[in-house]
């Protein structure tokens, strides 16, 4: 294998897959919403989204220094670490496609480098354009690996917050869902209003929809409302699934964010409307400073810790 195959071989396995260390380049940024993206998860780092721009410049940099130009980087205006302005979704992976460009450009005048090519001097400084081109390599490897970490310790941030908030729920829903009087399920406070029952039946759908979208298969089923117990039963299910889904190593199929906006809210919404219909039917919950509740991440199942202060 020539000396300019390699070099390219190496780029390419670095930047679109198929490295022997792990991801790529593009497998990593795939992986990353524009909000991930966009976080700094440790103060005075690089957000994701600016380090991947700085890979970018940098493939642009050397292939100019390939063409013969004696490029420098310069940190005004902003040529180095540039800054990230617009942070949509769009223009994240506008970002992306440059970055992508730029590489593709790159391998093709790598490949075109006749051996004697790579062996000449970088103008202006004095090593070989194949130690630059190895150079720019494990450069992209590099930030590649920062990029990871910090989306990673991002995501996994996220996802605990996701869960606690799960387990405020099975916190909260179980209050409501106990000791409900007989008859509750039927019970409704007008008579174009759900009974109690359809929203907690609606409660296990919602969460199944959140499950479903979790894992990249979206889908909607509705399900008919079960005998008080049953259904409080199917809720907890419901949540233990969901919660099991955020604290495995399996990547989302929405963003966090939009998990907690759609079915996540709207089951705390339905979990106060139930405790509402308590207070109708005349078996009120008690209220709670659920500031000082002993709610733990991963506990959403029907057993839970007795309340710290409560009040009526």
């Amino acid at each position: 294998m020539k000396e300019s195959e390699r070099i390219a071989d190496q780029l390419k396995r670095a930047v679109e897959g198929d490295a022997w260390h792990g991801p790529s380049l593009n497998e990593t940024l795939a992986r990353v919403s524009a909000q991930v993206a966009a976080a700094r998860p440790m103060t005075g780092a690089h957000t994701p989204w600016e380090i991947a721009l700085h890979i970018g410049a940098w493939l642009a940099a050397v292939r100019r220094r390939l063409g013969g130009q004696a490029v420098e980087l310069s940190p005004e205006p902003e040529e180095d670490w540039a800054p990230v302005g617009d942070a949509t979704e769009a223009a994240w992976e506008q970002a992306r496609a440059g970055i992508n460009g730029e590489y593709r450009k790159l391998l093709e005048t790598v490949r075109g480098l006749s051996e004697d090519g790579l062996g000449r001097i970088v103008a202006g400084r004095d090593y070989s354009m194949a130690f630059m081109l190895d150079g720019v390599i494990q450069h992209t490897l590099y930030h590649t690996g920062q990029i990871a970490v910090l989306t990673k310790a991002t995501n996994d941030a996220r996802r605990e917050l996701l869960r606690h908030t799960l387990a405020t729920l099975g916190y909260r829903g179980g209050k409501a869902l106990r000791g409900a009087p007989p008859g509750f399920a039927d019970f409704r406070a007008g008579g174009t209003s759900r009974t109690a029952g359809q929203i907690l039946s609606h409660l296990g759908d919602l969460l199944d929809w959140g499950l479903s979208i979790a894992k990249g298969k979206e889908a909607w089923r509705e399900g008919e409302p079960l005998p008080w117990e049953q259904g409080a039963e199917r809720f907890f299910a419901a949540l233990g699934a969901l919660d099991a889904q955020l604290a495995s190593a399996a990547p989302l199929g929405a963003s966090t964010e939009k998990l907690f906006q759609g079915p996540i809210a709207d089951a705390l919404t339905h979990v106060g409307q139930i405790a509402l219909l308590r207070r109708l039917a005349g078996a009120p919950v008690r209220g709670e400073s659920y500031f000082r509740s002993d709610i733990v991440v991963g506990r959403v199942g029907p057993e839970q810790s007795a309340p710290r202060r409560e009040f009526d």
